[in-house]
């Protein structure tokens, strides 16, 4: 189902790479379009389960402030950060004084974004409450790419973590807004369950997973290859496709191709988020 065609590669930056939770939106743009993923996970245990090939390559360290700083790991891998669990909330919910048990602690020298000396278009974050050091040592890198999609909480699941708002403010001074949710995690204050499901929640937002665009006055002055690649995130990972057809009609004014048409023609499920 290809209607963009030449574009260069699709550089992806995977910043906590584990395979412990699926990331299903970047299998799509993998499988879908010319994309590489440089990937970074600290924990040797969870790194060791992840295998490059010709569009995948890993590395053993963690993305951080430069700085030497003890990981925490804990009783799920998905627990595990650079911050302690700030359990006295996390005990408000069920599993969560299980799971964030600290079983060791392992000292990790970390690198800055900034001096990596990559270029990448999607940024994806998943650093367990780390996320406001990663942007604040690497401002260039991330003000340079494109789409950012990152995992944030309104009330931080560790102690030191900013929240979403926080956040939220960083990514817009470097050029970034909002556009949607790609998962929101809600959980139960005990001891209530829904449907004796633990995991099930009711109203209370406990994660987020945004994305983040360039702000639209940026993307009114971009060049035609990068534009392209915001539109193949966008469709492939996100399914934002009223955003696509937007982007897309904007592409043919200025280069006089049919993308629009080839567009229209993919079948694709149109679905109410949220």
């Amino acid at each position: 189902m290809e209607f963009i065609k030449d574009y260069s590669t699709i550089k992806i930056c995977d910043l906590g790479s584990s395979p412990c939770d699926p990331t299903p939106f970047l299998d799509e743009i993998l499988n879908n379009t010319k994309s590489k993923i440089i990937g970074f996970e600290a924990n040797k245990e969870e790194f060791v389960k992840l295998n490059d090939s010709e569009n995948k390559k890993y590395y053993n360290y963690a993305i951080g402030d430069g700085e030497i700083h003890n990981l925490n790991i804990c009783a799920i891998p998905g627990m595990s950060s650079f911050l302690k669990p700030n359990i006295n909330y996390l005990k408000l919910f069920h599993g969560f004084e299980e799971w964030s048990k600290i079983l060791k602690t392992i000292p990790i020298k970390t690198k800055k974004m900034d001096n990596l000396n990559e270029k990448f278009d999607f940024i994806k974050m998943d650093v367990q409450g780390f996320e406001s050091e990663i942007i604040k040592n690497g401002k260039n890198t991330i003000e340079n790419s494109l789409v950012v999609q990152i995992e944030t909480s309104p009330i931080p699941l560790y102690v030191n973590e900013k929240p979403f708002s926080y956040i939220c403010n960083q990514l817009e001074e470097l050029g970034f807004n909002l556009h949607m949710f790609n998962n929101i995690n809600t959980r139960s204050f005990k001891p209530m369950k829904i449907n004796n499901n633990i995991r099930t929640g009711l109203n209370h937002i406990f994660q987020l997973d945004c994305v983040f665009i360039k702000n639209l006055d940026f993307i009114n002055n971009i060049n035609t290859d990068s534009l392209k690649k915001i539109i193949l995130i966008m469709f492939w990972s996100f399914k934002s496709y009223d955003l696509v057809h937007y982007l897309i009609t904007k592409l043919d004014s200025l280069t006089g191709e049919k993308n629009l048409e080839n567009f229209l023609n993919q079948k694709i499920k149109i679905e109410k988020k949220y």
